[in-house]
């Protein structure tokens, strides 16, 4: 989920093969050797993806503390609003334009729409997500972000989602330990760290 809900995580991919050197015997000759290098296949639009993804989150984490990295999160949002299909990407943004707008049925419709088509669009789930949360609908919220984190794990806008649903919950540990997974995978989230001290001094036991 993307804040103030709009947060709206890849997996390197890379197919690499080299052709060994082949030793030929040639009778005018002593001997020969010829490379032959096999042809690599073009990286596919999902798995270009995925290694843009892996860069971003790289120079993200490694960014230094006080650094401005809300371009990079930028781009890391866009990356994940990306699909191939135009339909796909139509619906994810004019349901989110309803979500702005609280016009949360039609937004619903739009959005499980999309899903039914694209099941494997992790930020339709997180977009989902994000709504069922505003409509308080917090069982529903939370399958919703599990399917979007088993589909990209770093998503740490929906790390950050899943644990203000669990918050919402009353399931402060769980909430504490979901936040400090979106802190691993983006170190930058002031936001987060202050939401898990609000968190430890509401439940001391935490």
């Amino acid at each position: 989920m993307m804040a103030p809900m709009r947060f709206a995580f890849g997996v390197l991919a890379l197919v690499l093969a080299c052709g060994p050197a082949l030793a030929e015997d040639v009778q005018s000759q002593p001997s020969a050797s010829a490379t032959t290098t096999i042809p690599v296949a073009p990286l596919t639009p999902q798995q270009k993806q995925a290694l843009e993804l892996d860069q971003l989150l790289g120079k993200l984490h490694s960014a230094p503390k006080a650094a401005d990295v809300s371009k990079l999160e930028g781009d890391i949002f866009a990356l994940w609003a990306r699909n191939d299909s135009p339909t796909a990407v139509v619906l994810l943004r004019e349901s989110s334009a309803a979500i702005d707008a609280r016009d949360f049925d039609p937004a619903e419709q739009m959005l499980s729409q999309l899903l039914e088509t694209y099941p494997d669009f992790a930020e339709g789930w997180n977009r989902r997500a994000a709504l069922y949360y505003l409509m308080k609908r917090y069982d529903a919220a939370l399958i919703d972000v599990d399917h979007a984190l088993a589909l990209e794990p770093r998503n740490f806008g929906a790390l950050i989602g899943k644990g203000m649903i669990l918050r919402a919950q009353k399931k402060s540990d769980e909430a504490v330990a979901v936040l400090k997974e979106a802190l691993a995978v983006n170190p930058h989230l002031e936001i987060v760290r202050d939401t898990i001290k609000m968190i430890e001094k509401e439940s001391p036991h935490v």
